[in-house]
């Protein structure tokens, strides 16, 4: 009887080696899922058309190829702000998302909160080809929350200038280095912006995108760090908002708004019926901020209109700062189908074969290095001064504040009221605002 049941045990463990063997005929595949699954997969994220597309075309080529019987339920393309409000209630309440798009601001708050399912077994047990080593260091340690990891980047996004090269050309002034200061700055924006039909409003803007109402604080941050400005001490534990740089940094970009008028307004981008993005598109911004990824929108939709290029955000009083960030997939730990879920991440983020379209097609700097050089087409008359503004110098001067499981709620109770009254005009004074949000910042590290 005993043999019997030693026999018997042998051949159920090699039919369970074999059916592993069989189900990882490709390194594409972890052994886990039936490839005759039938069953929706959900998802949801904040690109949208032209944006997600790189990914959806990684998606179709995947389950066609592995799990042809699955149905894919896309939700992408949610606002900013609702995606934030929405997501967490719903994975609160435990719906049936299988996969989310994550961002560096938000993992430590998902993480906290129990949302996001921790990816360390499964990265163990069946990694992707070249994790870690070969996928950005900065954003493989973003997506890490107290030693465990909860994403996996699919990007790494610096911000720098976009710029009319046409509209320097005509006033007869250089494009501005990494050297070039903000007030510098400041003068070339008054310089080149312009009533160009005698109405009294402004047509072309020296700057734009640089702060607008509902703007996230990392998008302030690397402004606040080059005038000696902080947001928290290290341990996070006490506010900072009302150090003397913070003030400065935000009194000088509500003065570009209201005071000097080089920057438009949210209504007078909105009375225009373009976004700010399409309003330098359309030539009617000589110096946009924006991050990387937005080279391919502005070559589809720019043409021959006019000639533009990049070049580095500038240099302030405690030295040079840069925006970067980046975004990732992660697992619902309410997602009915997460081993699925892990292999689609695994096979997006990994593969060779679509990394480099991925990279292309979104002017995107995928969290794969080896993939740098796919960003623009072969040619792209911005590359030299694109790879310099945006990766050379972002891997150097990059910074963005200490996120952390609070940081969600902070943004969008402290930081966006109160800052928002800087940018739409009711408030003037940057010390008045900054103040309160100083206030409100220590009594929510402090609870």
């Amino acid at each position: 009887m005993f043999r019997k049941l030693l026999l018997m045990i042998a051949m159920v463990s090699l039919l369970s080696i074999s059916f592993a063997v069989n189900a990882q005929d490709t390194e594409w595949t972890c052994g886990t899922v039936d490839g005759d699954i039938a069953a929706p997969f959900n998802f949801t994220g904040w690109e949208g058309p032209g944006e997600v597309d790189k990914f959806l075309l990684a998606f179709d080529e995947f389950f066609e190829t592995y799990y042809p019987n699955v149905q894919q339920v896309p939700n992408t393309g949610v606002a900013w702000a609702d995606y934030w409000t929405t997501l967490p209630a719903q994975l609160a309440g435990g719906a049936e998302i299988d996969m989310i798009w994550m961002h560096d601001t938000r993992n430590d708050t998902f993480a906290e909160n129990g949302w996001s399912t921790a990816l360390d077994s499964y990265l163990e047990a069946c990694p992707p080809p070249g994790w870690p080593e070969l996928f950005v260091e900065s954003q493989v340690d973003a997506f890490n929350y107290n030693g465990v990891q909860y994403a996996i980047p699919y990007d790494w996004a610096p911000g720098a200038f976009y710029i009319n090269v046409d509209l320097f050309e005509a006033k007869g002034l250089e494009i501005p280095t990494e050297d070039t200061t903000w007030e510098e700055i400041l003068e070339l924006a008054i310089a080149l912006t312009e009533d160009t039909d005698g109405d009294g409003e402004n047509d072309v803007y020296g700057l734009s995108n640089i702060i607008g109402p509902g703007s996230g604080a990392g998008g302030f941050y690397w402004i606040a760090k080059s005038f000696g400005g902080e947001f928290w001490n290290e341990e996070i534990t006490e506010s900072r908002m009302n150090d003397e740089g913070t003030i400065a940094a935000a009194q000088f970009l509500a003065d570009l708004i209201w005071e000097h008028e080089v920057h438009p307004t949210a209504d007078a981008v909105a009375a225009t019926g373009f976004s700010a993005e399409l309003l330098f598109a359309n030539g009617n911004v000589a110096m946009h901020r924006a991050l990387n990824d937005a080279a391919s929108r502005f070559d589809e939709v720019i043409g021959d209109d006019f000639n533009w290029t990049v070049a580095p955000t500038p240099t302030g009083p405690a030295g040079r700062y840069q925006f970067v960030g980046g975004s990732a997939f992660a697992i619902p730990t309410s997602a009915p189908n997460p081993d699925l879920s892990y292999e689609l991440i695994r096979w997006t983020l990994s593969n060779p074969a679509h990394l480099c379209r991925t990279a292309t097609m979104g002017s995107a700097y995928v969290s794969q290095i080896e993939f740098t050089d796919c960003v623009l087409p072969e040619g792209a008359p911005q590359t030299e001064a694109y790879e310099y503004a945006f990766a050379t110098l972002g891997a150097r001067d990059g910074v963005h504040p200490d996120y952390h499981p609070k940081f969600l709620e902070w943004e969008t109770s402290v930081f966006v009221p109160n800052f928002d009254l800087l940018w739409i005009g009711e408030e003037r004074d940057a010390s008045v605002v900054i103040e309160r949000a100083h206030e409100q910042t220590n009594e929510l590290l402090g609870e």
